[in-house]
């Protein structure tokens, strides 16, 4: 009986260690906010600076392709600040401060002005918001654009999409009929990538990609593995975007069947 007594101890002994063991490679299911760590997410973070402050970073960022704007005029841009634009456009267009600062010059080559600037302030991550239509030449592309800041008050996060009601991060209601609220994502099943990258809600903003905190979140979320591995080789992926999607982006700015715009009128 001792035997038996010993072995059924030492069963039930390695089941418990396999399943404590089988416990600390799990992931969550969700994305942790992680407020206070170095994990944090963006939506930790409150703003440090009155409204006018954030619509000017969000101005100062288009002004920075705007063909007859001094080279000089630029936003508050983190070191590490991180450029998504979603399809048809390239997804990692810009990683880090000197990259985008150069690449904005270079797109001012292109006669740019615009026919609409409208970007207003949330107290809730991104701070600013801005929906344009970009004058290219006479051609207008319509974008939504967001921006999400540290503690420094540095644009740390820019994201972007095509201003059309299917290309959208948000949807209008039930009925169809867009609100100023829904205009303006301040809804929260919004679909942007902003509030789901761990590191963003620290005070300087600055992510980690090899972090614990990117793993668990890539590994629960596409999105964030997508961004993750462009960000490993951000040069490479972008050129390859640029190779395969000349077709996307030879439209990128036409309304797509099935689309009306504008979608929302005040």
């Amino acid at each position: 009986m001792k035997k038996i007594g010993y072995f059924f101890s030492l069963i039930v002994l390695l089941i418990a260690i396999s399943s404590c063991s089988n416990d600390e490679k799990k992931y969550p299911t969700y994305i942790e906010q992680n407020c206070g760590t170095g994990g944090a997410l963006s939506t930790c973070l409150l703003p440090k600076f009155d409204s006018a402050y954030y619509i000017e970073q969000g101005v100062k960022y288009f002004q920075t392709m705007q063909s007859d704007i001094p080279n000089n005029v630029i936003p508050h841009y983190a070191g590490s600040v991180i450029r998504w634009e979603w399809p048809p456009w390239l997804l990692l267009t810009g990683y880090g401060k000197d990259f985008l600062i150069t690449s904005d010059i270079i797109l001012k080559l292109n006669p740019t002005q615009y026919y609409k600037m409208d970007c207003r302030f949330f107290d809730k991550q991104p701070f600013c918001r801005c929906h344009v239509i970009f004058d290219y030449s006479g051609d207008s592309c319509p974008i939504y654009e967001e921006f999400t800041f540290n503690d420094q008050g540095q644009i740390t996060f820019i994201e972007a999409w095509s201003d059309f009601e299917s290309l959208l991060p948000m949807n209008a209601g039930a009925d169809g009929i867009w609100t100023e609220d829904e205009y303006w994502a301040k809804q929260e099943n919004v679909n942007r990538l902003s509030v789901k990258v761990p590191g963003l809600g620290n005070a300087y903003g600055k992510i980690d990609i090899n972090s614990e905190w990117m793993n668990e979140a890539a590994a629960i979320d596409k999105d964030v593995a997508e961004m993750v591995y462009r960000i490993k080789d951000p040069v490479r992926t972008y050129i390859q975007q640029l190779a395969t999607h000349q077709h996307e982006l030879s439209h990128g700015c036409e309304t797509p069947v099935g689309d009306v715009y504008p979608y929302y009128v005040p």
